[in-house]
């Protein structure tokens, strides 16, 4: 009998970055990491047990969101940095991006998947 691979550590690390960035624990938190990231409750609750872990486009969000390193909450590798809001090395992508343009990356970020898709498709329209 095979026994399902368990992510205790990448749940632990989500933890913390919910509790670095003042996301509210327990039912609260599993409501609001699943409306912020577009998933169900259920798919959630998957990831705070350890159960699962979310698919690399999601992790990627979720690292940007909580302002982590992908590597640091995938797998563990980095330490925390100093600093407030800060779980690992400053994230550079975005400073190029005028004022604007990171309040729509913000402002979509809140969406669910279905009305992402359906601005971007707007906007591709030119």
């Amino acid at each position: 009998m095979t026994h399902p691979i368990r992510y205790a550590d990448f749940a632990d690390r989500l933890r913390r970055a919910c509790d670095e960035h003042g996301v509210p624990p327990h039912r609260q938190r599993i409501t609001a990491v699943a409306s912020r990231f577009g998933v169900s409750r259920e798919t959630v609750r998957l990831w705070f047990s350890g159960r699962t872990l979310p698919e690399l486009s999601r992790l990627i969000e979720i690292a940007e969101e909580y302002h982590c390193s992908l590597d640091w909450l995938a797998m563990g590798r980095l330490e925390a940095s100093p600093g407030p809001g800060a779980i690992a090395e400053p994230r550079g992508g975005y400073a190029s991006l005028s004022s604007d343009e990171q309040s729509v990356i913000r402002v979509m970020r809140t969406m669910p998947e279905p009305r992402r898709q359906a601005l971007v498709a707007l906007l591709k329209l030119r």
